[in-house]
C-alpha cells in the first residue's frame, strides 16, 4: 500500500499513529510530498486534492483520515481502535469527529492569521477561534473518560492538539484546561506520537 501525505499533516499523522498503535508500522509505505507536489499528484488519486490518501495494492484509493483509519483498524486482530461494542463505538467515533473538527478549526484560524493585514478577516479568525475554544472546553470536561488503550477518538484529539500547538493556536490553553493538558502531555510519551511528532523546522 502506498500512502501520500505532507510532512506536517495532522490527518496523516493520525493514520500513522493508528498504524503504530495497532502494531502495523509498515502497513503503509508513506511518501512525504511537498505542497507543490500535492497539487499535481493528489487530484489524480483523490478528487478533493487532499492528503492523506492511500492507494491499495488493488489500485483502489482510500481518502480522508476516518476512512483510512477504519481500514487500518480492519487489518489486524488485536485491540480495536474503533470498538466493537456499540455504545463504546459511537462514543469513540463522536470523539474522533470532535478531534477532527478541532483540527479543522485550528487549521482555518492559523491560515486566516497568516494572511497579510489587508487580506485577513478578523471575523473569520474569531469564529474559528471560538470553535477551537468550545472544543477544548468540552474535551476538558470529558478528558477523565478517555480510555487506554487508545481509541480512534483519543488519537484524533491528540493529533489535533499537536497541530494546534504547532501553529500557536489557543496559546496558553493548558492553563485554562489543565486536565486536558496533563493528559495530552502524557500521551506525547507514547512511541506512536514521539515517532510521528511534527517537525517545527519543516
Amino acid at each position: 500500500m502506498k500512502g501520500y501525505a505532507t510532512t506536517n499533516s495532522p490527518y496523516a499523522r493520525k493514520v500513522r499513529v493508528a498504524a503504530i498503535e495497532t502494531n502495523q508500522n509498515d502497513l503503509i509505505d508513506w511518501e512525504m510530498i511537498t505542497r507543490e507536489e500535492r497539487a499535481i499528484l493528489v487530484p489524480k488519486i483523490n478528487p478533493l486534492g487532499k492528503v492523506p490518501v492511500v492507494v491499495l495494492d488493488t489500485g483502489e484509493a482510500l481518502f480522508d483520515s476516518p476512512v483510512i483509519c477504519a481500514w487500518v483498524d480492519s487489518q489486524h486482530n488485536g485491540q480495536k481502535l474503533i470498538p466493537v461494542n456499540l455504545s463504546e463505538r459511537w462514543k469513540a467515533l463522536c470523539l474522533e469527529a470532535l478531534g477532527d473538527g478541532l483540527c479543522e478549526a485550528a487549521i482555518a484560524e492559523a491560515m486566516e492569521n497568516s494572511r497579510s493585514e489587508n487580506q485577513r478577516s478578523q471575523a473569520i479568525a474569531d469564529r474559528q477561534h471560538g470553535k477551537v475554544m468550545n472544543a477544548l472546553k468540552t474535551l476538558e470536561k470529558v478528558s477523565s473518560e478517555f480510555v487506554n488503550p487508545l481509541s480512534i477518538g483519543e488519537i484524533s484529539v491528540a493529533c489535533a492538539i499537536g497541530y494546534m500547538d504547532f501553529r500557536n493556536v489557543a496559546d496558553g490553553w493548558r492553563q485554562q484546561f489543565p486536565n486536558l493538558g496533563r493528559w495530552y502531555d502524557e500521551i506525547q510519551k507514547r512511541p506512536s506520537f514521539s515517532q510521528t511528532a511534527i517537525n517545527p523546522d519543516m
